[in-house]
């Protein structure tokens, strides 16, 4: 009988925990909670405009999937909350596909062309305006003046209302954004680069998201071994009597490019010293690159995860080895023979982003200092590059490269977003630019990106500054920032971040903290993060090697006099 009441006892607990346990509930709910973007594209490869759509719509949910038209599967709808069809060149779309967008039951996105072969925008008709300068939103009073010309696609012949609308030259109104009597909403815009702003705003209301406080953000930007620290620590003094939480973009080694002589910054025990001092005021460090140099080029003025002279990923894991040009998709007669040929040359794109990635952190983190997110040299890097690099950190700051066949496209969201492309990381963008002093107007680009920003409402006003310009623009760059309504700035030790190595690990959890774990221990870290050319390991083995024998000599030395004292006290002792 005992054994019978346990075994029912049992039974019931195995029932009850049945009931609660709820596997991969985080899984599932992402899932639930995920967009599917599906494109239609001349090659039918991910363009840039692509990539924009991937980057806006992360913003929503860090679990995008994105496909092309012939690719989509009734498993890939599954469970998202949203579709979002983006149609970049005009074509007739599969059966199989226009089926399953038909018989999906919530609201779907389309944006540019061929949305009126889904059954939600049946008798949708197009028409191409150019050079719109003039817009007005149902919820906008009056126009509002554009300061570069857009493309639109007009529409006519749907049910429901008109979201945007433009006015011809004859006084007539047309709408090219549309919300239909069933919520699906139509978006009559074809190049996502020039127009993100305005599609992004659109997709904020399309996803029912108010506009929050907007995010200010402020780097204090190529900060190498070379930089000045007295300018630096005037710079992060002010941003901090000001109360003003900054970012310190950190490039652990100088070279130079005439010699390829390499300055650590254990080498700048001053300018550490000031780095460790702004970290304590409020600073946030973040690596920017290892060497910020590629080949011969200069700390700071070169690329690092690109190869900007033959425009490509990076296809050598020694940098003075001369490129190899890479062939294009379309010399092989299918996908699976180009990503065969390119797999060596990804391999070596991994070797080299490693190491640089692994040395930075670990450099600095022996010095004190706690990169909390990433900045790729001037915004390059290849899609292959971030995946490698989510590995690293979970955050990233800037732009990001929207194309693997040139470093000339880049671009961002206008709010913090985790796209598809960035495998993980979350963007914290750069929207406003830096000060110029180059220019007439030094800060003319930063205001009238400013006044975009405004426009906008809650999304990120990120800017950069370089310290080597002293105190001239940045008292006016903070104020032009504050300016902006309803505003306030981002500490990054006050999110959640984590950066590692398989030696170093560190992460805050939102409460302004850091906490690291670092098992790299100083000898290590000398010889085998400060790279050497074979000239340079040659003379640190021959300079081993002299030591040593200069070792040997002094202890035979010894010897030799401790047996000669021996001797003579013994004769000594020997003659009474």
């Amino acid at each position: 009988m005992n054994c019978k009441r346990i075994c029912l006892l049992w039974a019931a607990l195995l029932i009850i925990a049945a009931a609660l346990y709820q596997p991969d509930s985080a899984a599932a709910k992402e899932k639930e909670n995920g967009i599917l973007i599906i494109y239609s594209t001349l090659d039918g490869t991910e363009s840039a405009h692509v990539k924009m759509l991937d980057l806006i719509s992360g913003h929503f949910s860090s679990s995008v999937t994105v496909k092309k038209d012939e690719d989509v599967k009734a498993a890939d709808l599954s469970g998202k909350m949203r579709v979002i069809y983006y149609g970049q060149t005009k074509r007739k779309l599969g059966r199989k596909l226009v089926s399953l967008i038909g018989s999906y039951k919530k609201p779907v996105i389309a944006i540019g062309f061929n949305a009126g072969q889904f059954s939600q925008f049946s008798g949708l008709s197009l028409k191409s305006k150019e050079n719109v300068y003039e817009i007005k939103s149902s919820s906008e009073k009056s126009e509002v003046s554009l300061e570069s010309a857009l493309h639109v696609l007009e529409v006519s012949g749907l049910k429901g209302k008109a979201l945007y609308t433009h006015q011809s030259d004859d006084g007539k109104t047309h709408p090219f954004m549309w919300k239909t009597d069933k919520s699906n909403v139509y978006i009559g815009l074809t190049n996502l680069l020039n127009d993100s702003q305005l599609t992004a705003k659109e997709l904020r209301q399309a996803f029912g998201e108010k506009a929050d406080s907007t995010l200010l953000y402020l780097r204090l930007e190529d900060i190498s071994p070379m930089a000045d620290e007295k300018l630096l620590l005037q710079a992060g003094s002010y941003l901090h009597k000001r109360n003003i939480p900054f970012i310190l973009a950190v490039i652990p080694v100088y070279v130079n490019p005439e010699t390829g002589e390499k300055v650590y910054m254990s080498d700048k025990p001053k300018l550490v010293k000031v780095l460790r001092k702004l970290q304590d005021m409020g600073g946030s460090v973040i690596v920017h690159g290892y060497t910020h140099a590629y080949r011969y080029s200069e700390t700071g003025e070169g690329f690092e995860f690109w190869d900007a002279k033959a425009d490509q990923p990076i296809t050598s894991q020694n940098a003075d080895d001369p490129p190899s040009i890479l062939k294009k998709a379309q010399d092989f007669p299918n996908e699976a023979a180009y990503n065969s040929y390119l797999k060596p040359f990804r391999k070596n794109e991994e070797t080299y982003t490693r190491q640089k990635l692994t040395h930075a952190i670990e450099d600095l983190t022996a010095e004190g200092l706690y990169p909390l997110g990433f900045e790729a040299p001037h915004y390059t890097m290849s899609e292959h590059g971030y995946q490698i690099t989510s590995e690293y950190f979970s955050s990233i700051f800037g732009q990001v490269q929207l194309s693997d066949t040139t470093w000339k496209t880049s671009g961002t969201a206008p709010f913090v977003t985790k796209p598809a492309m960035l495998h993980g990381m979350t963007l914290y963008p750069e929207t406003l630019g830096y000060v110029d002093a180059s220019a007439e107007n030094p800060l003319g680009g930063v205001n009238e990106r400013i006044s975009q920003m405004i426009d906008f409402e809650g999304g990120v006003a990120g800017a950069f500054y370089h310290p080597y310009l002293g105190m001239k623009y940045l008292p006016e760059l903070v104020d032009q920032m504050e300016r902006i309504p309803n505003s306030e700035w981002l500490d990054i030790k006050k999110t959640k971040q984590t950066v590692k190595t398989d030696k170093v690990e560190i992460h805050t959890n939102g409460d302004g903290t850091i906490h690291v774990n670092n098992k790299v221990n100083a000898v290590e870290e000398f010889f085998d993060h400060h790279q050497q050319s074979p000239l340079e390991k040659a003379l640190w083995i021959l300079s081993a090697i002299v030591l040593l024998f200069v070792v040997m000599f002094v202890i035979y030395t010894l010897y030799l006099r401790a047996t000669l004292k021996k001797r003579i006290f013994k004769e000594r002792k020997s003659r009474g």
